[in-house]
């Protein structure tokens, strides 16, 4: 028998809705100083280009070992576990950065919240698809974004001249405690019985279902190549930045508001465009523009030409950050959206993980631009590769009786 679908409640929804805006506004001050200034900070500390590789391979080592996470924290409520993990690893962060004074301290102190914050992705998904209704997820989601957005702006300019006058573990240090009340807060979503505690599976047999899944197959893969590629920018901007173009922490600042400006009108743009087509061919022209940053990065003559890039980071980057979740609810069957997300999040893991110590790796042969050639050939085979993939998608799909599974709406 199918799975039964809980009509929302409106007012439910609507507290929700107030919930997730509040916490997306503590956590988006938290991350445009985390992940806007960490590389730089690392790299201004006299920490080599392995070290910089740690801290963009931190979010993917997460993702890479999310699996375990999602098989440990199965059998607990999807609600506990996003705030229940991501509160665990601010105040691991917090604590690793009062105590590190090398760069590889502060960069394996980074890599550890992210390998906690990234178990609860399949389990954010879920909570995702459960609390919202398939014609307004998108939207809502863009819109708690707009607040996410909004409050980086004012961090990043404020932690761009802070990080030039303070130490860095003090600005850390207070972006940390500031963004608690937001994820604590988190605990109080309600699902309306939509989502029950998800049993254990064997890892083998997940596996080997999505696998046998052609389109989806084909899916990761394109989505690994771009991925090597677009992956491999991180290591190589931050070093662009601060030995190629000398650009202060101020202007590194500016650049992070600017992306997160544009944000702002960008992810109420994308929440209409997604909820009225498809999720997966908006990602697809995504994925297209988004070659225009190592091109610009290459061809740049001087840091003021990166002013532009920022803009459309700010484009790609809330295109991204939504259809990574509504991409899944799309191309999963009914029931399987935790298998899905968690195997999205396992080939994303290997890929990110590789991309920054490959990108390192390859400075020894070759010069930053070789790289960033190297960069752009590989995200424009991903991304033909892309588009083939998400025609499977449109084409019609034979009728397919799934096992009942209350894990989404």
């Amino acid at each position: 028998m199918p799975p039964v679908i809980v009509p929302h409640t409106p007012e439910v929804v609507r507290r929700n809705f107030r919930i997730d805006l509040f916490s997306a506004i503590c956590s988006g001050l938290y991350v445009a100083v985390v992940v806007g200034f960490m590389p730089v900070i690392v790299r201004r500390m006299g920490g080599t280009p392995t070290d910089v590789a740690l801290v963009v391979a931190g979010p993917f080592i997460g993702h890479l070992l999310s699996p375990i996470g999602i098989y440990l924290l199965s059998g607990l409520p999807p609600v506990r576990v996003v705030a229940g993990v991501i509160t665990t690893a601010r105040v691991v962060f917090l604590m690793g950065v009062l105590v590190a004074t090398t760069p590889l301290m502060l960069a394996m102190t980074t890599v550890t919240f992210w390998i906690i914050g990234v178990s609860n992705v399949a389990a954010y998904t879920t909570v995702m698809a459960a609390i919202y209704p398939d014609s307004e997820r998108a939207q809502a989601m863009g819109k708690v974004r707009v607040g996410a957005s909004v409050s980086a702006v004012a961090a990043a300019a404020v932690a761009g001249v802070l990080f030039d006058t303070t130490s860095a573990t003090i600005v850390f240090a207070a972006a940390t405690l500031l963004s608690l009340p937001g994820i604590v807060a988190f605990f109080w979503i309600r699902d309306e019985g939509r989502v029950e505690p998800p049993s254990r599976r064997p890892f083998t047999r997940v596996a080997l279902e999505i696998w046998n899944d052609r389109r989806y197959r084909r899916l990761l893969e394109a989505n690994t190549v771009y991925g090597l590629g677009n992956l491999m920018n991180g290591t190589i901007i931050a070093l662009m930045l601060v030995d190629h173009f000398g650009a202060p922490n101020s202007f590194v600042g500016i650049m992070t508001a600017l992306t997160a400006a544009t944000s702002v009108l960008a992810y109420i743009v994308w929440g209409r465009l997604i909820d009225r087509g498809s999720s997966l061919r908006l990602s697809a022209h995504n994925a297209a523009l988004l070659v225009a940053l190592p091109l610009t990065y290459l061809l740049a003559p001087d840091l003021w030409w990166l002013l532009p890039v920022a803009v459309v980071q700010g484009v790609v980057n809330s295109g991204f950050e939504i259809t990574f979740h509504t991409n899944i609810v799309q191309a999963a069957p009914r029931g399987r959206v935790l298998d899905y997300a968690t195997a999205q999040s396992f080939i994303l893991g290997i890929r990110g993980t590789v991309a920054p110590f490959l990108a390192s790796a390859l400075l020894v042969v070759l010069a930053p631009r070789g790289v960033l050639m190297v960069i752009v050939t590989l995200m424009l085979l991903g991304v033909v590769m892309y588009y083939r993939a998400v025609r499977a998608f449109e084409a019609p799909r034979p009728l397919v009786v799934e096992p009942a599974a209350p894990l989404e709406a």
